[in-house]
């Protein structure tokens, strides 16, 4: 799977994933409204949240891979208070934020009703709160940092 491969390559070797329960995932969904898509809870229960080193930013950055990097995923806790907090500032009531890019730009998810296998990512910039969608799925998006080669 994506998430097992972006973690062996943009983690520190003596860093663990930070495990991530089904009850962490339902209560933020629960508190949400929505439902996460399967390929993201999947990858979340099986590998953890991953904690990227700066050196995915580098990689995009010196490449010039016009690549959005991530720099944090967040914790099912964090997806709600982020989300909740990011309203009052123009994130659209139909996201959810999974994750910031190093700038504090949200990566998020639609919301929804029925459980869905795979949903787009949707990229929300603070600055002009632009939403645009990224990638047809969670797993399509991070195995895109997966093609990056580490120096």
């Amino acid at each position: 799977m994506s998430l097992g491969r972006f973690i062996s390559l943009w983690m520190h070797p003596s860093s663990i994933a930070d495990v991530v329960t089904e009850d962490e995932l339902a209560r933020a969904e629960g508190r949400l409204q929505t439902r996460l898509p399967a390929d993201y809870r999947n990858a979340l229960l099986e590998f953890g949240l991953p904690r990227p080193t700066i050196e995915l930013l580098n990689a995009i950055v010196n490449r010039q891979l016009g690549l959005r990097d991530v720099s944090d995923f967040l914790t099912p806790a964090e997806m709600v208070t982020v989300t909740e907090d990011w309203r009052d500032l123009g994130l659209p009531d139909g996201l959810i934020a999974f994750a910031t890019d190093c700038t504090g730009n949200l990566f998020c998810f639609p919301t929804q009703t029925d459980a869905s296998d795979k949903l787009p990512v949707v990229f929300f910039d603070h600055d002009d709160h632009s939403a645009d969608v990224i990638a047809p799925s969670f797993d399509r998006w991070i195995n895109k940092f997966c093609g990056v080669a580490p120096h």
